[in-house]
């Protein structure tokens, strides 16, 4: 990783890092497990669909992470197809770049993408293989862009893998285009977001473009090569429930001048939110008219459809037991269904999410903070819970327990943006409750005595 990459840990637009013991940390032994600054990386640039994204290490890197990061995309996709040097014993001991720059030479006469991405590994930078050197070779030989990305596995969690993306887009990639356009958009802004960020751009994009913005680029979701060298010509840079990407919107702001906030698009007083936050960045009175009466149309008709379709989970309670920005994204969006979060267990969580969460959750919330599927288990029964939300491996926890539960894993997190999303997620929610199956566990044998699950 490249000297600046160490600086990556200290933002001077995060709140947190003047405080001690509440910046961002750097990772321990054995804490890479959960996710490495690889896939990180890859889950911020695949998809970018008309690249080729080549990865140089061992064929264990690229299949340890590829499937998981499949993506849809526009027209012919090169993300479907998996590239990679496949290291072997030999190369590493000899030495990769020769195989390298034939990989890159093989792409650019094959597929002819627009750019090619070129992910580091941990094993690359153990064997000190000058990357930038070879990219920069290859760039004069086959005349297009070959980007380096400095994300060797050991750097640190998915979180840094986003911020080293976030790196090169903004050395390589943002601005490098024609500059300005002839006829630019009046409401141009782009959506800035992290990994798993595609199917929530789109609907966050169909939403605003009912009030006449238009999204330029979705860092990290779905768009193409030309979209992020124009970014630099956005008025607004959002950041979507993201704070890995903080100091890319924060060096756009720096070099192109373009204002940045934080906005999340789920529940109506986060929309709400966001939505005035544009209309003052904007400072247009016409655009400041229109959200405002879209915003006051859309609130009466979910208040409508929630009192008359959703009345049943008026009242319920349910625990959280979720990662990262997951952990208060949908407190609003459940409050307004009528539920009770009577307890969240996170893990992984930074001083922002947490202070995000006391913000947003009522005063008698319990926050278990590096919980375990001991606690969770242990607030879920002390508060008598109706279900569990939980997310991607933390859904085995009420699996084996028989507890009712919704999995809103990354990719399904998306659909619950919008105002559409609301009585999307109250759907899924009355669906589990009203599984039939959740009944017939809990009947009881004739040697069980009575204990908590009863009444079912």
């Amino acid at each position: 990783m490249p000297k600046e990459g160490a600086n990556l840990f200290v933002e001077p637009a995060c709140e947190h890092n003047s405080q001690e013991h509440k910046g961002c940390s750097r990772p321990k032994p054995g804490e890479l497990i959960k996710g490495c600054a690889f896939q990180g990386s890859q889950g911020a640039l695949l998809p970018v669909s008309d690249s080729a994204h080549l990865v140089h290490g061992t064929p264990g890197c690229l299949e340890n992470s590829w499937g998981m990061l499949l993506r849809g995309s526009f027209g012919v996709s090169l993300t479907k197809h998996a590239f990679t040097t496949a290291l072997t014993k030999e190369d590493i001991v000899l030495g990769g770049e020769k195989k390298l720059l034939r990989a890159i030479g093989y792409i650019a006469e094959q597929y002819h993408p627009p750019c090619v991405f070129v992910y580091a590994t941990c094993i690359t930078l153990l064997a000190m293989e000058d990357l930038d050197a070879v990219c920069t070779e290859a760039e004069k030989r086959w005349k297009l862009p070959v980007i380096a990305v400095h994300n060797p596995g050991f750097a640190g969690s998915m979180n840094m893998g986003h911020r080293l993306a976030g790196e090169a887009l903004f050395e390589k990639v943002v601005g490098a285009g024609a500059g300005k356009p002839e006829k630019p958009a009046a409401y141009g802004i782009n959506l800035i977001g992290e990994h798993h960020f595609a199917a929530e751009g789109m609907e966050i994009e169909a939403l605003l473009s009912k009030v006449g913005i238009r999204v330029l680029s979705r860092i990290a979701g779905e768009c193409t090569y030309q979209e992020l060298k124009d970014a630099n010509c956005a008025k607004v840079n959002m950041l979507v429930c993201s704070r890995s990407m903080l100091t890319l919107a924060r060096k756009m702001r720096d070099r192109f001048g373009i204002p940045y906030f934080e906005g999340s698009f789920y529940g109506s007083r986060e929309i709400r939110f966001s939505l005035r936050q544009l209309a003052y960045h904007f400072q247009d009175a016409q655009l400041d008219r229109k959200i405002h009466r879209f915003i006051r149309k859309e609130e009466e008709r979910l208040k409508k459809d929630i009192a008359l379709s959703f009345r049943e989970l008026k009242g319920k309670k349910l625990v959280l037991y979720t990662d990262g920005s997951e952990s208060w994204a949908f407190l609003s969006a459940l409050q307004e269904l009528g539920l009770k979060v009577v307890g969240i267990g996170t893990n992984r969580n930074a001083q922002e999410d947490l202070s995000r969460i006391r913000e947003r959750a009522a005063a008698d919330t319990v926050l278990e903070k590096e919980s375990d599927e001991r606690k969770v288990l242990k607030l879920y029964r002390e508060r008598r819970a109706d279900l569990m939300i939980v997310s991607s491996r933390n859904a085995y926890v009420p699996l084996k327990e028989k507890i009712p539960f919704l999995d809103i894993d990354q990719e399904r997190a998306g659909a619950y943006s919008g105002y559409a999303g609301i009585r999307r997620m109250g759907r899924d929610l009355l669906d589990v409750l009203g599984q039939p199956v959740w009944r017939l566990i809990y009947r009881k044998s004739p040697w069980e005595g009575d204990g908590y699950g009863a009444e079912f």
